[in-house]
């Protein structure tokens, strides 16, 4: 009985190994004669993909070539030449496919990923607006490298503009990445390259002090510092009077470019007060009307020497 048993079990393995076997041949089988059977499709895919490479790059260095001499950016340049390749690969591959598969179907292909698209473009809206906002920049150019830009609480000079974000150099040297959508959706004030920065001291003489005297000291003090432009003259206004004194406003502009503003306001604050306290008219020590500020403004470099209206 136990031996009759073992040669059943014998039979029924053999015969189940013979299924498999059956099994696994006739879908190799069935695969190499789908594959042989579509091979002269597989080769036209393949034609397809090598033709739309070949027409890319063509596209791609016709573009450049026809742009080289214009004003557009470098950078969108390239950026656009990028995006011909992988517009006419994901063209190429979808083509292809169309070739070598029968039952492939782009239209249901773009149904299917409808959904995937609207979860993916939710999930990157800020970066998908940062590239735009970056491309549009890059386009139009509302301003260059070596500008200055005051970006709400930021201010600086820019130093390399991207396609996701923008690099400006603070004037104490460090640096600050704004993103485009940001800077594309804020005010922006901008002071271009070569354009001259007003800045402003404020500061209260007793009403003891001779004003003139004073004002002839102030402008002589600034003549004698190189860190302030010689383009534009400076101005020393009464513009308010306090129960201390009578507050001057010392207007002077700075190159950029070549003066870093920190450093030429701290040496002009410096050489005033020294110059003013050698010659007895002593700045009024009062904190609430001693005030020192930097007001922005974007002057030409060259031009009208008129004094500023209002003041």
């Amino acid at each position: 009985m136990v031996l009759l048993q073992g040669t059943n079990w014998a039979a029924w393995i053999a015969l189940q190994y013979e299924l498999v076997q059956q099994a696994i041949s006739g879908s190799v089988r069935g695969m190499v004669e789908g594959v042989a059977g579509r091979l002269p499709y597989i080769l036209a895919g393949a034609i397809i993909l090598v033709l739309f490479y070949f027409l890319s790059k063509l596209l791609r260095w016709m573009f450049l070539s026809a742009t080289r001499k214009t004003r557009m950016d470098t950078q969108l340049r390239i950026l656009i030449g990028r995006l011909i390749s992988v517009v006419m690969f994901v063209v190429a591959l979808f083509t292809a496919l169309s070739v070598i598969i029968e039952s492939f179907n782009f239209g249901q292909v773009i149904a299917g990923l409808g959904f995937t698209s609207f979860v993916v473009g939710f999930a990157t809206k800020d970066i998908l607006s940062n590239f735009l906002s970056g491309i549009l920049i890059l386009w139009q150019r509302p301003f260059n490298i070596g500008d200055y830009l005051f970006v709400g609480a930021n201010q600086g000079k820019v130093e390399h503009i991207g396609v996701r974000a923008t690099l400006l150099r603070k004037d104490d040297g460090e640096a600050v990445l704004i993103p485009n959508g940001e800077m594309y959706s804020s005010a922006l004030t901008i002071r271009g390259a070569g354009k001259l920065r007003r800045m402003a001291l404020k500061f209260t003489l007793g009403f003891d002090a001779d004003i003139v005297r004073a004002k002839e000291i102030i402008f002589e003090t600034l003549e004698s510092i190189d860190g302030v432009a010689t383009d534009r003259k400076p101005s020393v206004y009464v513009t308010d009077f306090t129960g201390d004194g009578a507050m001057l406003t010392t207007q002077f502009w700075i190159d950029t470019n070549q003066n870093k503003p920190l450093s030429v306001f701290d040496e002009v604050s410096i050489r005033i007060i020294e110059a003013l306290n050698a010659a007895g008219q002593e700045i009024n020590p009062s904190s609430e009307n001693v005030v020192v500020t930097a007001a922005p403004e974007t002057i030409p470099a060259s031009g009208s020497r008129d004094e500023p209206a209002g003041l």
